[in-house]
């Protein structure tokens, strides 16, 4: 007779593009993303971080920013605490053509199985003052964070005085493997066959 062992780690996979942002005044801009994920996953296959080609708003049109970046990751863990969250930090050129942050942006990865279209909100960080403000401008490095990963993060975000400012759209297309093995229920359906009828 043979030891039936069952999986170790449920698997997530992830897949799809980031398609394009809107942001007020901005008509030359390019994307860095990266995947944050807690303790316990592991990466499998993928890239965690990355940045986009930069894009431009042809002349006269909507002012859409088109980027059409693929994303591909995989992750295996044994607990949700964690779920993987995509930040991203858009950048762009000001009236100088110095690169200033335009936006960030935080979201968690579908927690069931199909196919996405989502829209991630931007923000950026305010001066604390109408001084800093104008030095900033002044010398081309407006309010940034130090730690890129800063979004995704619950504490210290209530304390942080940002103005809100266009959007990215994303779509992403999610797998589950083993979910209802350790008591997930992925909505996909199929972990109602393991239910028992009482």
């Amino acid at each position: 007779m043979g030891d039936n062992i069952g999986p170790s780690s449920f698997t997530i996979l992830a897949t799809g593009q980031i398609e394009c942002a809107q942001i007020p005044n901005c008509t030359n801009a390019y994307l860095k993303f990266q995947f944050v994920a807690g303790e316990d996953w592991q990466l499998l296959d993928g890239l965690e971080e990355g940045i986009t080609q930069a894009a431009r708003v042809p002349e006269g049109r909507d002012g859409v920013l088109v980027w059409n970046f693929p994303i591909d990751i995989t992750y295996k863990t044994t607990n949700a605490f964690g779920w993987p969250q995509l930040v991203v930090a858009v950048y762009g050129l000001d009236m100088f053509g110095r690169d200033v942050i335009k936006g960030y942006g935080c979201m968690h990865l579908p927690m069931s199985a199909g196919r996405y279209n989502l829209t991630l909100r931007l923000f950026k960080p305010r001066s604390a003052s109408a001084l800093q403000s104008f030095t900033s401008w002044l010398t081309g490095m407006p309010a940034e964070f130090s730690d890129p990963k800063f979004p995704s993060y619950g504490e210290g975000r209530e304390v942080t005085r940002v103005q809100s400012g266009g959007h990215v759209k994303v779509q992403i297309n999610l797998l589950t493997k083993d979910m209802d093995v350790f008591g997930y229920v992925d909505g996909s359906g199929r972990d109602m066959a393991t239910v028992t009828q009482m």
